[in-house]
């Protein structure tokens, strides 16, 4: 039910966004992976003050990264990024549904490009009021050599829950640890609430990628997300904001 409001409210959007002439590719920087920081400018402020809301419901956005005619990296087999960002978060959408502490929302489940020019993702989850904000990607460099897992925050608030995340996706991925890295990017600088990039493995490395694109591997790392945010509610829960 949640993901087909998500459609909705999403094509609206998506409709003023042409209007408005946004048409800017999802960006992927070659040598670093993931999307291009964003130029400086000035962020989102960050809380948590509010969390859980006053009926104790969390609102978790999942965003697949690219999409549309943004593909993403290229794996190593010729594989987009975008398929495997979406395939791995339906998979994690429907384990956090499960509990009905989460409304759960997804900036697109389908293969739909979201402009970036118009900040849509994070803006989506700025509207909707969201507790957590998960990004979904899959790495890339130019040597195949690359392997392993990594994850990005921005704001200090959000460091907590990227530390949380990682700690429990390197374990499942069973890839080289790349540490928890802060980084300018806008999906994560913009949002209003803890925020966690995760690049779950190399799709241009052979061995990472085949093992993302396996049912085990995606399961695996969905549960272990699932993991994350309840260890990092748990937290909240016994803790007040200075404590985090």
């Amino acid at each position: 039910m949640w993901r087909k409001m998500t459609v909705i409210v999403a094509s609206m959007l998506m409709m003023l966004v042409a209007a408005c002439g946004g048409a800017s590719l999802e960006s992927t920087d070659k040598k670093n992976g993931s999307a291009i920081p964003a130029s400086p400018e000035q962020s989102a402020t960050v809380t948590t003050e509010s969390y859980g809301g006053a009926d104790n419901l969390y609102t978790i956005v999942i965003d697949p990264g690219h999409g549309g005619k943004d593909p993403g990296s290229t794996g190593a087999s010729g594989m987009f990024e975008k398929n495997f960002t979406l395939r791995q978060s339906l998979i994690l959408a429907e384990l956090l549904e499960q509990d009905p502490r989460f409304q759960v929302f997804m900036t697109r489940d389908d293969d739909v490009f979201l402009s970036t020019e118009s900040h849509f993702r994070p803006n989506f989850a700025n509207d909707m009021s969201a507790d957590l904000f998960i990004s979904i990607h899959g790495n890339t460099y130019e040597s195949s050599d690359a392997a392993g897992t990594e994850s990005y925050y921005y704001h200090k608030e959000s460091l907590p829950f990227a530390e949380i995340m990682h700690k429990h996706v390197t374990e499942a991925t069973g890839f080289t640890d790349r540490g928890v890295k802060k980084q300018n990017y806008f999906l994560i600088r913009e949002t209003t609430m803890p925020s966690v990039l995760l690049e779950l493995g190399y799709m241009t490395n052979p061995g990472n990628e085949t093992e993302m694109w396996s049912d085990e591997f995606q399961e695996r790392v969905a549960k272990a997300i699932v993991a994350g945010v309840n260890e990092y509610l748990n937290t909240w829960t016994h803790n007040t904001p200075e404590e985090l």
